[in-house]
């Protein structure tokens, strides 16, 4: 008889262990949601500042107009200079300046006889 009673008393006293151990855990894992409640409040927030800029954003940038093709001034520049190679190019290759009067080649400069 009393070995029934310890056997009764151990399975009470172990029902009463595993009842205070889910209770435990159900308290730690309300504490866990609140972290989380609180993590997705903060995030709401943040969420809400950064809408908030966005719809403010088309007013915080500054509107400008391009009315000419940016590469124009590029492309002008270009054809600038080829043309100035090219004048330069027909300019030293010219025979007629390269020929004294009897139409050899010479330096340019004249010789005094």
């Amino acid at each position: 008889m009393v070995a029934v009673g310890m056997d009764i008393a151990l399975v009470i006293f172990l029902l009463i262990l595993i009842l205070g151990l889910l209770l435990e855990a159900r308290f730690s894992t309300r504490d866990h949601l609140e972290g989380y409640d609180d993590a997705l409040d903060e995030m709401r927030n943040s969420l809400n500042v950064v809408a908030q800029v966005m719809n403010r954003l088309p007013e915080m940038i500054p509107s400008f107009q391009i009315n000419e093709n940016p590469l124009s001034q590029i492309l002008q520049f270009f054809q600038q200079r080829s043309q100035e190679s090219q004048q330069q190019q027909q300019g030293s290759l010219d025979a007629d300046q390269l020929r004294d009067d009897n139409g050899k080649f010479s330096d340019g400069s004249k010789k005094q006889e």
